[in-house]
């Protein structure tokens, strides 16, 4: 969690990549963490001046929470700033659990994500569009029928 605020983007990048996997294996309920997780995430996907692979490794993480226990995760709160930060831009092996996150949510959530279809489906177009976007089989399909 101390990567989180590091000094230097490459440890920030890094500790958000880890804090998602650490979360994404946890063999306990990680949940109890979101809230301290996602308050150092914030700035990493908010301030101007982070990178891409930042903002990605954020976004990822985000991902990671939802596909873990979405009723964690406060969805009206996140949900704006976290499809702000989309698509992803550097690191496109983000995209897997981004998108896998986003079906969740549609499948699962739909009421908590219908507010921010608006500025979801367009994110969604340029994903679909982009030849560099990874998306699982599943994703690819579950969102081509949209």
């Amino acid at each position: 969690m101390k990567a989180l605020g590091d000094e230097h983007a490459e440890v920030r990048s890094n500790g958000a990549f880890g804090v998602g996997a650490l979360i994404e294996s946890a063999t306990i309920d990680a949940s109890p963490y979101f809230g301290d997780v996602l308050k150092a995430l914030y700035p990493l996907i908010k301030r101007s001046d982070n990178p891409n692979n930042v903002k990605d490794n954020a976004a990822g993480c985000v991902a990671r929470l939802i596909l873990e226990n979405a009723d964690a995760v406060p969805l009206s709160d996140v949900l704006p700033v976290w499809i702000g930060a989309l698509p992803i831009r550097g690191d496109h092996l983000e995209d897997l659990p981004v998108y896998d996150a986003i079906c969740h949510l549609l499948k699962n959530k739909r009421a908590d994500i219908e507010p921010f279809l608006p500025m979801l489906m367009p994110v969604l177009k340029q994903a679909m569009e982009s030849t560099d976007t990874l998306f699982s089989d599943e994703s690819r399909q579950y969102l081509s029928s949209l």
